[in-house]
């Protein structure tokens, strides 16, 4: 009987079960009664609803019956049944307990009926029996409906699109994530093992086809996929680089942790676990930063599930973990992070903030290393009453995907996209697609190295090697100007200068190929992110970039001997500007000398507007002649 005493205690704020009288003098209604309690003790759920409908059918004024009944249906998580016992209750008497008050409204809210729920838990607030705790614990419940139910009345746009028979399939596919470019997505699909009563989770991929639609959904290749459960994952904005959780490993720390995958080729190579990143309890659904410096994951190691932040060392492991702020993580339990390609618009799940009920979906902005702006709830129908999660937004915040189980769908869990409301990404990121090849042959160059640098502060912004087809992607967030560095063995490096002060979006991506010159004498290379200010020949500080790279290549290359040489438009008379471009070289010349290349190796020289390589009767064109080049004198 102890678990009813409990709950009897719960309900009527008594110590003693025997000490209370009960609100029927019919033995047979108490009789029904007391059985059901048995029952109830005993787990026999149904058979203890009975019972106390029997009481109720004798005594219909039994309000302890009708408590314990919605009590009992509420264990069942059958909401709806347990708010009409709960109704009754308060309608034979309103002050017998009012605690029936705020299960009607906790219960309406859990199923979407919040106007029902901001309407009793109103009568509860003000009751007359509350304390000033159950007061003050009734007003935060209180607020939290009035917030659900403003979102409720104030829907966003919302009509999701199955993306499918080519992803989605009779079984259960969720936890889609996209490269960048928006061209692959890879999934989790739950199959079920063959001879065997069981499921598994597998990875699955699918390409965008040039009309538009996915093509058929095969398996990762290689070894990715194992007999066990691969799942909550995360890709890298080129697609070449997984990270996702494993449970139950032989090489796991915790419960679940996070591992890690390489694509060489077509194939996937055998996870490895990421050991910095995991502890003795529960690390899952990861998720990674555009430029792969960042990760945020769920974790449970300090005994609530909260989100962590790790970054990425010049050794190539991840720094220690730590949690993100206390007005993300709560009391209660975050998880399923996404963070957007745009660095600074982190998506989580919560059921510590409020919202709709259950699991909702929020936002937040990074402001810096540590500070982070109030989640905002993304807005319903997005969220239900039900738990949601899992939310990727693609890079120009244009689409988000997710898995329901919308009726008339393929299968249990299917995957859908919908377009994403337009105030939430505030900095739409494109993209640069290149294909690195040798200018002689044409033949594509592997593991050439391209890297993106912010030039506001010379921070690295995105780095990828390309891949056998001489391919990589590289992520540009809008509102920055960035300097473009390719580099290979025995290849003189590219370079260019991008600027997206202007918003772009994924539809408009840098998409192009980039030819590398052999280091042969005679050839030359534009470096387009030696800047100067007009009429000028002082190094601006966003040049330091490119001239660290240029000091770099010439320490790697230590047998040649170069020529700086300045270029200028046709603005001014040709002796200004054979001045001004030989100024501009020496300039470059004495940073180099500054770090210590030997002076043997350089010559400069202005060449004033005498070489233009466009029209500079444009804009345009002037831009393209104003440069600084090197050309190779010798390479022993």
């Amino acid at each position: 009987m102890k678990k009813i005493i409990f709950i009897l205690s719960f309900l009527f704020g008594f110590t003693s079960l025997y000490s209370q009288k009960l609100s029927s003098n019919n033995s047979k209604a108490i009789k029904n009664f007391n059985e059901a309690i048995k029952l109830y003790e005993n787990y026999n759920y149904l058979d203890a609803i009975n019972k106390f409908k029997k009481a109720i059918n004798i005594d219909p004024l039994f309000i302890e019956a009708y408590i314990l009944t919605a009590q009992v249906y509420s264990d069942l998580n059958m909401f709806d049944s347990s708010i009409v016992y709960y109704k009754k209750t308060v309608e034979i008497d309103q002050d017998f307990f009012p605690n029936a008050y705020m299960f009607i409204a906790k219960f309406s809210y859990m199923t979407g009926k919040y106007e029902e729920a901001v309407k009793y838990q109103e009568l509860y607030y003000n009751h007359y029996k509350l304390n000033p705790t159950q007061r003050a614990r009734a007003k935060i419940d209180l607020n939290i409906y009035y917030d659900a139910l403003e979102l409720y009345k104030n829907p966003v746009p919302f009509k999701p699109i199955n993306l499918g028979p080519n992803i989605n399939s009779i079984y259960s596919e969720y936890s889609p994530a996209l490269t960048i470019d928006d061209s692959t997505i890879i999934f989790t699909r739950k199959v079920p093992v063959k001879d065997k009563a069981m499921e598994q989770e597998d990875f699955y991929q699918s390409k965008k086809l040039p009309n538009g639609n996915w093509e058929l959904a095969m398996p990762l290749l290689g070894e990715l996929n194992t007999p066990n459960n691969e799942g909550a994952h995360t890709i890298s904005a080129d697609g070449k680089i997984l990270y996702f959780t494993a449970c139950n490993r032989s090489d796991g720390q915790g419960s679940c942790d996070i591992y890690r995958s390489y694509k060489i080729g077509n194939t996937w190579t055998k996870a490895e676990n990421v050991k910095e990143l995991n502890s003795v309890s529960w690390d899952s659904q990861p998720t990674l930063s555009a430029d792969g410096k960042t990760i945020y994951f769920a974790s449970a190691r300090n005994g609530n599930m909260d989100i962590y932040v790790a970054h990425m060392q010049k050794n190539a492991k991840w720094s220690h973990p730590q949690p993100l702020p206390d007005n993300i993580n709560t009391a209660r339990s975050e998880l399923t992070p996404f963070i957007h390609p745009d660095g600074k618009t982190l998506f989580f799940a919560s059921d510590g903030h409020g919202g709709m009920g259950g699991y909702d979906i929020f936002y937040t902005k990074k402001i810096n290393d540590t500070l982070w702006t109030t989640p905002q709830n993304i807005g319903y129908p997005i969220n239900t009453h039900k738990d949601d999660a899992f939310l990727f937004v693609n890079a120009s915040g244009k689409y988000a995907f997710f898995a329901s189980e919308i009726e008339n769908g393929y299968g249990a869990y299917d995957i859908y996209m919908f377009e994403f409301p337009k105030n939430i990404i505030t900095t739409p990121v494109t993209y640069f697609k290149g294909i690195v090849v040798d200018i002689d042959d044409n033949k594509p160059i592997i593991h050439a190295i391209a890297e993106l640098f912010s030039l506001k502060d010379a921070s690295i912004a995105g780095k990828a090697i390309t891949d056998i087809d001489g391919s990589f992607l590289l992520p540009l967030p809008a509102g920055e100007i960035y300097a473009l560095n390719i580099s290979a063995k025995n290849y003189l490096f590219y370079s260019e200068h991008i600027e997206l002060i202007e918003a772009y979006d994924s539809l408009d991506p840098f998409v192009k190929y980039i030819y590398l010159r052999p280091i042969k004498k005679d050839q030359i290379m534009v470096l387009n992110n030696i800047l100067f200010d007009f009429d000028q020949a002082t190094l601006k500080p966003e040049s330091y970039v490119e001239l660290e790279k240029l000091y770099n290549f010439l320490v790697d290359n230590p047998n040649l001997v170069i020529e700086i040489g300045g270029h200028t438009d046709s603005i001014g008379t040709k002796d200004y500007n054979l001045i001004l471009s030989e100024k501009r070289a020496k300039a470059v010349y004495d940073y180099l000398i500054s770090r210590n290349i030997n002076p043997q190796r350089l010559r400069y020289k202005g060449y004033g507007d005498t070489m233009p390589i466009a029209d500079n009767s444009t804009e345009e064109g002037r831009k393209l002649n104003r440069r600084t080049e090197i050309k190779i004198l010798y390479n022993n």
